[in-house]
């Protein structure tokens, strides 16, 4: 955190546009996109900084202390809509003084700008933060209006928070469920979703635009024909800000090919068996040898047909995900994702560690197929119980890191199966 001026100055300065001047007693900030200058006395800046060393940090972007609690939030709506369409004014205060306690939803506190500056020093999150081009409107407010620095940062972020104060000492995790109760009456009564956002990935969907061609220009007419079906499941996880639907999404491309190929290879198993010179139709152990293995391959459950989808799902892995192409796609875009998948196994759903060093490819897509299926299951029957079970926002940040194994893979799918236009 944030310890003295100097550490104040170096995080100022790496704004955009933004010059920083140090005299005896005061900060000189000059911000060259709107021709302004700001003065600031170092006394000042102290007590921001005193404000701040007094505050707790939990997870990534939760301010607090024993009595107020300040924690990153964002809107999940499908367009961009001003906070004011909701509310009167950008801030919302809402007081419970029965409880003693004043709920508040509005933009960041002085020393939470400060502390958010300071967790994004080596990010890459700036852009999404803080809009560092001020209109015309906003240019006239600032000389109008003759606004402070903070004040002038507070405008130009893009970012809300909600502030609850309580008149009795509180710990974290009664702050943290009294968020959750004030955010659910919102979204109940104004049918938008208003999260808290515990981790500074949260604020942007995952994207991969900076390993593939991002102009225009530049991208070729197809030459492939790819099936429409799989197109459509993975548009809607590209456009979507929602990880676990984007992981389902991904899914349902490689799910497309299950029944087929998994029949395929009975087929298969049943042609080898057959024809095998040890087998002989005449001989009543293989006949039930073989009826054995039929019927631990499929079963019936009110008249609908049962495979192994596990299975299916390592097998469809095995036809059409060249190994090679994967690997380097994920090297290419994270180099420590391959330590990553192989150290790590998916908490939540118990998706088992994916070991990409082997020499033995087969076992390679079984780890795969054994860590994403676990971890589909883990979404879908989220229910209460023994069994493993994802936990919205709880779960996003884990789950976030399974998108590239799952997305690139699915890639590796659509190409596959497609045809060249002749």
């Amino acid at each position: 955190m944030i310890g003295n001026i100097r550490d104040f100055k170096d995080i100022l300065s790496k704004l955009p546009y933004l010059s920083v001047y140090e005299e005896k007693d005061k900060l000189i900030l000059d911000y060259e996109r709107l021709d302004k200058s700001w003065e600031i006395e170092k006394s000042a800046i102290e007590d921001l900084l005193e404000k701040l060393k007094e505050k707790k940090i939990k997870d990534e972007t939760i301010l607090y202390d024993e009595y107020s609690y300040e924690a990153l939030v964002k809107f999940e709506i499908s367009r961009p809509v001003p906070f004011r369409l909701f509310f009167d004014e950008e801030r919302l205060l809402k007081d419970d003084p029965t409880n003693g306690i004043v709920y508040e939803l509005s933009k960041p506190t002085d020393e939470y700008l400060l502390f958010i500056l300071d967790a994004l020093r080596e990010s890459e999150y700036w852009a999404y933060i803080f809009r560092f081009f001020p209109s015309r409107v906003m240019k006239e407010r600032v000389s109008r209006e003759k606004l402070e620095f903070f004040e002038l940062l507070s405008k130009i972020t893009r970012i809300y928070t909600l502030k609850i104060k309580s008149r009795e000492s509180m710990s974290s995790d009664r702050f943290s469920k009294l968020a959750t109760s004030f955010l659910f009456n919102l979204s109940y009564n104004l049918d938008i979703a208003i999260i808290e956002v515990k981790f500074l990935h949260e604020l942007t969907r995952y994207r991969i635009t900076r390993i593939r061609r991002s102009r225009i220009d530049e991208i070729e007419p197809p030459h492939r024909i790819y099936n429409h079906d799989l197109v459509y499941h993975y548009q809607m996880a590209i456009s979507t800000d929602s990880v676990p639907l984007q992981f389902l999404s991904f899914y349902h491309v490689i799910e497309h090919f299950f029944h087929d190929i998994y029949h395929e290879d009975l087929i298969n198993t049943l042609k080898a068996k057959i024809t095998s010179p040890d087998f002989s139709y005449k001989r009543k152990r293989d006949l039930e040898n073989l009826i054995k293995l039929i019927s631990q391959k499929i079963k019936y459950k009110d008249e609908e047909l049962l495979y192994n989808e596990q299975e299916a799902l390592y097998l469809t892995l095995k036809k059409y995900v060249r190994l090679d192409n994967l690997i380097a796609k994920l090297r290419e875009y994270d180099e420590l994702l391959m330590d990553y998948y192989q150290k790590n196994k998916v908490s939540f759903s118990k998706g088992t560690p994916t070991n990409f060093s082997l020499s033995d490819t087969e076992k390679i897509f079984k780890q795969i197929a054994d860590r994403i299926y676990k971890t589909r299951n883990s979404i879908v029957h989220s229910k209460e119980g023994g069994k493993p079970r994802y936990v919205p926002f709880r779960h996003d940040k884990e789950l976030a890191m399974e998108i590239p194994l799952i997305r690139f893979i699915t890639e590796e799918i659509i190409i596959n199966t497609s045809e060249v236009i002749e």
